[in-house]
């Protein structure tokens, strides 16, 4: 009989232990997508973050950065918004100038809420991708349930995202992380700009996906191409934190193997650091 109960509590004990690391998610923080578009003539970039605590979904967050484009004398010059549109609130104006039902913000915690109850492939949108069933959203689905598809990809993963706008250019950091809190492949990138005759493009490739074509080289005051110094400076702030970079001038000064600005990589750092909850 004791035998009996001993193994029974062991069976217990494990599937219990089973169950409590059976979520798909082994790493708690936020987990950020991006898509990049163009609006008006200038650049769009599109977030949703995915919150993830004790293995489970809490929060979906969707926001997204509209720029402006701007003509002088033939010459046009293109710059984000220094607020988006959660940020911008009321000011947005979608109400004012577009007789919404409600602001963009508003319809935007709805469909967050609504995702959170009942999953993100349970939105339903019409031929022109309007919103049809969720209570007080008129507005199209402006690709926003399938970049919080993507975060929680990226939550399965363990993969930390973070983006930072600089000038007409998406600063964009990675980080995995695993269950015991190490971090690994960090990885620093930036998608440009490309406006043509004044109007704005983005370029089909990262500057990492550029690689020697990125032609940096030849200019370098140290002969290293960009995604050699993006290693470097990637390596050091592994190992020595998301603050730990120094400038003179705006150039990096203290990291052998860079040279560049620090363009808005800082910046973005500290952002993929505290989703990540991570400090060295």
């Amino acid at each position: 009989m004791k035998k009996v109960l001993l193994l029974l509590l062991i069976a217990v004990a494990t599937f219990t232990l089973v169950g409590c690391n059976s979520s798909e998610y082994k790493v708690d923080g936020e987990f950020l997508a991006y898509e990049v578009s163009i609006h008006r003539n200038a650049p769009m970039v599109t977030t949703v973050t995915v919150t993830i605590e004790k293995g489970k979904i809490v929060d979906f967050n969707i926001d997204a950065r509209q720029g402006s484009a701007t003509e002088n004398d033939g010459s046009w010059t293109f710059a984000w918004n220094e607020k988006t549109k959660k940020e911008l609130g009321d000011d947005y104006g979608m109400v004012a100038n577009g007789g919404a039902v409600s602001e963009w913000y508003v319809q935007a915690e709805l469909i967050e809420a609504y995702m959170l109850e009942n999953g993100v492939d349970s939105v339903e949108t019409d031929d022109e991708t309007f919103i049809t069933n969720i209570t007080g959203v008129t507005m199209k689905d402006g690709g926003y349930t399938k970049v919080a598809a993507a975060a929680l990809e990226l939550a399965k993963e363990g993969k930390f995202q973070a983006v930072h706008c600089n000038q007409d250019d998406l600063v964009i950091a990675t980080m995995l992380v695993d269950s015991k809190g190490n971090a690994s492949e960090l990885l620093l990138d930036v998608l440009q700009g490309q406006p043509v005759d004044g109007t704005f493009e983005w370029r089909s490739k990262t500057k990492q996906e550029l690689g020697n074509d990125y032609n940096m080289k030849g200019a370098s005051a140290i002969g290293k191409e960009w995604f050699e110094q993006a290693q470097a400076i990637a390596e050091y702030v592994l190992a020595n934190g998301a603050d730990s970079i120094e400038t003179d001038g705006g150039f990096i000064s203290n990291i052998a193997g860079a040279s560049v600005r620090d363009s808005g990589y800082s910046a973005v750092f500290e952002k993929l650091f505290d989703f990540a909850n991570y400090s060295v």
